[in-house]
């Protein structure tokens, strides 16, 4: 499908499966990789999944020939290569709600909303999303596994915080009312994965993703009490589970879907 923004020639290419046992108004779920841009596989990790719950997947796959690491997927294509911050209109996130509606198109669902789900790069655009540019056709997002953060505070630049963005008060408080999932796999604290981030600003985060994501929920703590709102996240940890989607998928399904 071609990218709906302003991009001349780009294309996306939109993974997806169907469960045996699933009705128009099944419930979707749309899947989104990781730094190898692998939307094929990270489709396939939610297949048995989406047998025992009976939601439908699909995945995006923005390649990285057309879409550049990290600004142009990590960061939502929210700032150049030289950290200057772009225009909404050129901003990734509205790609997703295309995604979504073309996979409906193609297998003739009636859903009107989807859950959002990244693990590892697609976490970060994942809680970018949540924190710029929530869609009304979202039902909820998960973030797991992600390598650094947009910390809710002003005093870090983005990407790594909201500094330089045009985030106000109110859009804060909306935020943390917001229904996302922070997953963790209590075994992703390696400090010496070669894809872990290194800039300044993601190791201020902590030493590895456990650490980087629990920092992020506590300053959303921190946050949502300083003006006065309580914190509608969500957080639950995979135990044994280290920088897997395949390992990662089961358990959101289960915080999801399991009941």
């Amino acid at each position: 499908m071609p990218d709906p923004r302003r991009s001349p020639g780009r294309t996306i290419t939109v993974f997806t499966y169907e469960p045996r046992k699933c009705n128009a108004e099944s419930p979707f779920v749309v899947v989104m990789h990781g730094r190898k841009r692998n939307g094929d596989d990270y489709r396939d990790e939610w297949i048995e999944s989406a047998e025992r719950y009976g939601f439908r997947v699909a995945a995006p796959e923005f390649s990285e020939a057309q879409y550049k690491h990290p600004q142009e997927y990590n960061y939502g294509g929210m700032v150049d290569a030289d950290g200057r911050l772009r225009p909404r209109e050129e901003w990734i996130f509205r790609a997703i709600d295309a995604a979504f509606l073309e996979a409906c198109r193609r297998m003739a669902s009636s859903s009107e909303r989807y859950t959002l789900y990244g693990h590892s790069a697609g976490g970060q655009l994942v809680h970018r999303c949540a924190t710029f540019a929530w869609s009304p056709l979202m039902e909820r997002a998960v973030t797991a596994n992600a390598g650094s953060y947009t910390m809710p505070v002003r005093d870090e630049a983005f990407p790594f915080g909201i500094g330089g963005t045009p985030v106000t008060e109110d859009e804060l408080r909306a935020f943390f009312a917001r229904p996302l999932l922070v997953m963790l796999g209590d075994r992703d604290s390696d400090p010496d994965d070669d894809q872990l981030p290194r800039e300044a600003g993601a190791m201020r985060q902590g030493p590895h993703r456990f650490a980087r994501g629990r920092r992020y929920v506590e300053v959303a703590k921190l946050e949502s009490a300083r003006l006065g709102v309580p914190l509608a996240w969500r957080v639950a940890t995979a135990p044994g589970v280290a920088h897997s989607n395949a390992l990662m998928a089961p358990h959101v399904a289960r915080e999801l879907f399991g009941g």
